[in-house]
């Protein structure tokens, strides 16, 4: 009884939340305390799956303790900004968890549950991870959307000073512009910008726009390490390369590249890269899926963050080495991806 109970809880997963990244179902199976009966514990995020597996404990004779994220203890503050300079998105409550994604400076947040000093979070694509409450602050609505409201600029490498500190903030950050020409960052403080630049986000924007996507992604990212999970000049995976460089151009991608694989539109696979256009995505298999996405520049290359070559750089996809030829055999697909008019 025990093991198709669990079936059909495994079942409610599949069917309600299929995939972790995008939403939590985190419902278990467990033994109740003495003169308790078994009772299904856990969370979720999805309205339709906790209604289903109340009526799967009614019909069963269970109890249940399922909570509807976010969690009741959360909303009275139920937004976040990252004040770190960069906040790691972990896979789970824990040091030792593995990396899921990158929060910038002044990216707002959704704070679903708190765990001791972790905070369970959804960020603006979507994406479910863990991260430290040291990271962020948090607080109601109206102070998530007076920030959001203000931090229209963007860091680009910029080093600030403020009465003696000293902050680095990875391209891209969100910060908010005073007119007196400092930068106010999301902890409150003002700062001078000493080194590099801020820069209206409309500008940032315009830029782009004036150069292909993939010479965008290798002028300012070019030499970045990889870092998986990575999505800053800090250090940066594929997808997260991809993501941001779309992003800046009006472009919306999931995190993670099966998922961009689903955006845009398809485009024919050509062994010679006739029909390609600048910018279009490039998806490759490993193990039979999709786990790989560069950018295409043109002529037989593509710009890429691979761990093969230690971070972001340009390689001939159609050169006659081991390198070229094994890419090549795992092209699976070519998406073309537009920004919105």
């Amino acid at each position: 009884m025990t093991d198709r109970l669990e079936r059909t809880v495994s079942d409610l997963r599949r069917k309600w939340v299929p995939d972790h990244r995008l939403g939590v179902f985190e419902v278990s199976v467990v033994e109740g305390g003495e003169g308790e009966g078994r009772k299904l514990v856990g969370a979720t995020t999805s309205r339709e799956a906790l209604a289903a597996v109340q009526r799967l404990a009614a019909e069963a004779g269970l109890g249940v303790e399922v909570a509807a994220l976010p969690a009741a203890a959360v909303r009275d503050e139920p937004g976040a900004v990252v004040t770190a300079a960069l906040a790691p998105l972990v896979e789970a409550p824990a040091i030792s968890a593995g990396r899921a994604s990158d929060a910038l400076h002044g990216e707002a947040l959704a704070v679903l549950e708190r765990r001791g000093g972790w905070l369970r979070v959804r960020t603006t694509d979507g994406y479910h991870a863990w991260t430290h409450a040291g990271y962020l602050a948090s607080g109601p609505v109206d102070w998530l959307e007076d920030w959001t409201g203000r931090a229209t600029a963007r860091a680009v490498r910029a080093e600030l000073r403020c009465e003696g500190s000293h902050l680095q903030l990875p391209l891209g950050a969100r910060v908010a512009l005073r007119l007196d020409g400092r930068v106010e960052t999301a902890d409150g403080r003002l700062w001078n910008v000493v080194a590099g630049a801020v820069r209206p986000e409309m500008e940032w924007r315009a830029e782009a726009t004036f150069l292909a996507a993939p010479e965008w992604a290798l002028r300012w990212y070019g030499g970045a390490p990889y870092q998986l999970g990575g999505r800053s000049d800090w250090g940066i995976d594929c997808s997260g390369l991809v993501q941001e460089t779309c992003a800046v151009r009006g472009t919306v991608l999931p995190r993670d590249s099966d998922l961009q694989f689903l955006a845009g539109r398809e485009v024919p696979p050509a062994s010679d890269g006739s029909g390609y256009e600048a910018g279009d995505l490039l998806f490759f298999a490993e193990g039979g899926r999709v786990a790989h996405v560069a950018l295409w520049a043109g002529a037989g290359r593509i710009v890429h963050s691979a761990l093969a070559r230690g971070g972001v750089g340009s390689d001939d996809l159609l050169a006659d080495t081991e390198p070229g030829r094994r890419l090549r055999a795992n092209l699976v697909g070519v998406r073309r991806v537009r920004p919105p008019h």
